[in-house]
């Protein structure tokens, strides 16, 4: 299977503002990735990538401003035998000289447990 990789170059932004992506090679984020928020909080997005890679850019979902309200789910590809970013791995979310910021809905309520699960 083929897979594409993505790369945001500095001074663009990419806005993913579709529910679901096919499964992704590489995204490379120089300049800056948005995951769109929605106002419909039962809205359910998907991203599916081998790697993100956040160099020298923004990846943003959400801020401390504006937190995403409604609900992402990320899911990173790969195994023990897939090739590794040096210093970072593999399936990951790296970061270098860039920005991730991610911020939900505070939490209105918490659990305090007697043990260890």
């Amino acid at each position: 299977m083929h897979m594409e990789s993505i790369h945001i170059p500095k001074g663009l932004n990419l806005l993913i503002d579709i529910d679901e992506t096919p499964e992704i090679n590489l995204i490379l984020v120089e300049g800056s990735l948005t995951i769109a928020p929605s106002s419909d909080p039962t809205h359910h997005r998907k991203i599916h990538a081998h790697y993100i890679f956040v160099h020298g850019g923004t990846m943003e979902v959400g801020t401390e401003e504006f937190p995403y309200t409604s609900k992402v789910t990320i899911t990173m590809y790969g195994n023990i035998k897939s090739p590794y970013i040096p210093i970072f791995g593999n399936k990951v979310i790296a970061v270098k000289g860039g920005i991730l910021d991610m911020h939900g809905v505070q939490k209105k309520s918490w659990t305090v447990m007697n043990k260890t699960a």
